[in-house]
């Protein structure tokens, strides 16, 4: 079942800003907006009667979108008279318009599904749109843009298998095993306060009313690492192993590539992050971290987390596993990604913001393209104006959005896509990532130490955010190995981002990590490498 790889038409597109409707044609023609009604500033209504009037199939909204508040009308739920919405996806910011008497569709986007919260002009969205779609072109001359980056990145992975794998789907029991039982990134605020976990297992690292304040804050994340996981996955279609198997192959193969459902133990003595994630038995609460010693339960992990798990100390004991086999399955989709990537970076030519929205493309790409292996098919959602339109059986996804409402039915996999359905990708690179920000190897001098959120003294550790660490000191590993550190350079190393000094209340909940986040990413890292050259 190879995936097989397609050209979309080209859609005709205008980059506008969504505070005044002006911007450009894909073409690069100046839009103007067509306003009703003597208003100075243009609604989606407008808009996509300037879509329709221009002949063009998508409008990328740039700029400052309402702020979403729960319960509040959401700025896709205004009124669209003479047009149908067919699909909205309001926690998405995406929605499809049909207008009743031409049937003419327009795709409603918004450039940050592309380029994250890098604040672009129209212009500039619509430059770094055609460089991302040129710099695919130059690793593989047949890459062609999609809607969205998961569709985009899908594609060039079908591009680039190679033809020695032969792929076979993992079977239904297996797939379904991996939806219901593996996590995504270790999500987790560390600090006691309304944002900390509310199981019994855990105890918060920092306790706000002891260290009420912090004289500095460090962020540390991975460069391109979701990129960096991709080598040598396992494939299916998945060979189920017994207690008995389950222990050999752990025993004699760490490194192989497989599932474990294990029993763990906290260790008696620590004192640190937790290891293995459990669910909440809310399953929309989410995990949580066992780190109180003796605590435990059973979960599935990878061997990559297991590994780490045993060498710290932890009990560890295999119940079952599912072995894959060794491929390369998306390695040479993930070189790719990583020597476009490295281009772009490289050449000083283009003008920084630019060469770092393309950037930050290519990584929307790799992470959404990984998140759809584990994907069953396009969810639809449908706008209601009563929740009594709503079906018995859709309920549970209902949203409210002011005085209308949305419900999920959930997607099913076409043929065309079942090829494309691969969940054992996706809980692997996941796994690896929660197994590398904890313990990553360093460069240079290190030799055989590591660096990550282990190697971090357990009292200045903020919180975990998918590849990203947040720490009351600077971690010396992260600085760049001319400052000592062990930072190469290479895709993959955690690495310093910022840090932000001075006297700050300790960040209680994630809105106060967050911008204190924000703080450290403006300073840059620059400060704690005067340090090092002062030192």
């Amino acid at each position: 079942m190879r995936p097989q790889p397609w050209s979309p038409q080209e859609i005709p597109t205008i980059w506008v800003d969504y505070t005044t409707g002006y911007g450009r044609t894909g073409a690069g023609a100046e839009v103007k907006p067509r306003i009703a009604g003597g208003r100075v500033k243009p609604n989606l209504l407008d808009m996509l009667e300037t879509a329709a009037h221009l002949g063009a199939g998508r409008i990328m909204f740039t700029g400052k979108l309402p702020d979403r508040e729960p319960g509040k009308a959401h700025w896709l739920m205004a009124s669209t008279k003479g047009w149908d919405a067919a699909n909205v996806f309001p926690k998405g910011d995406a929605a499809t318009f049909i207008r009743q008497t031409t049937l003419q569709k327009v795709e409603v986007r918004t450039a940050a599904e592309w380029f994250g919260d890098i604040h672009l002009s129209p212009e500039q969205a619509r430059q770094s749109w055609d460089m991302v779609a040129t710099t695919l072109r130059n690793v593989e001359e047949r890459a062609t843009m999609f809607l969205s980056p998961s569709a985009t990145g899908r594609n060039l992975w079908a591009l680039s298998l190679p033809k020695n794998v032969d792929l076979e789907p993992v079977s239904a029991d297996i797939a379904e095993e991996i939806h219901k039982t593996a996590g995504q990134h270790h999500l987790e605020h560390l600090v006691a306060g309304e944002n900390f976990s509310n199981s019994p297992m855990c105890q918060p690292l920092i306790d706000p009313k002891t260290t009420p304040n912090i004289d500095k804050f460090a962020y540390v994340d991975g460069r391109f690492m979701y990129a960096s996981l991709c080598r040598e996955l396992g494939i299916g279609p998945g060979r189920r192993l017994n207690r008995a198997a389950a222990f050999d192959l752990l025993e004699n193969d760490r490194y192989a590539r497989a599932r474990y459902l294990v029993r763990f133990t906290v260790p008696q003595d620590w004192e640190h992050v937790g290891i293995f994630a459990l669910q909440h038995l809310k399953v929309a609460d989410g995990w949580y971290y066992p780190n109180i010693p003796g605590t435990g339960g059973d979960t599935w992990a990878d061997a990559a987390e297991i590994d780490i798990a045993r060498r710290h100390g932890w009990t560890v004991e295999p119940l079952e596993a599912v072995q894959f086999q060794k491929a390369r399955p998306l390695d040479t989709f993930a070189e790719r990604i990583i020597r476009a990537r490295d281009r772009v970076d490289s050449n000083l030519e283009l003008p920084a913001l630019l060469r770092k929205a393309v950037s930050a493309a290519l990584r929307a790409m790799v992470i959404q393209a990984i998140g759809a292996f584990a994907s069953r098919g396009l969810d639809r959602v449908i706008r209601v104006s009563s929740a009594r339109e709503i079906p018995v059986e859709y309920q549970g996804s209902v949203e409210r959005y002011g005085n209308e409402f949305t419900y999920t039915i959930p997607g099913q996999i076409s043929e065309r896509n079942r090829p494309f359905y691969h969940p054992e990708f996706a809980s692997q690179i996941w796994a690896r990532g929660r197994a590398k920000v904890l313990e990553t190897p360093l460069a240079g001098s290190y030799g055989n130490a590591r660096g990550g959120a282990l190697s971090v003294n357990p009292k200045t550790l903020i919180g975990i955010n998918g590849d990203a660490i947040y720490t009351t000191e600077v971690p010396r590993w992260a600085l760049p190995e001319r400052f000592g550190g062990g930072d190469d350079g290479k895709t993959g190393r955690l690495r310093l981002q910022g840090v932000v000094e001075g006297n700050m209340i300790t960040p209680a909940s994630l809105r106060a990590r967050d911008s204190l986040k924000k703080r450290a990413e403006k300073a840059g890292p620059e400060s704690a490498f005067e340090m090092e050259m002062a030192s």
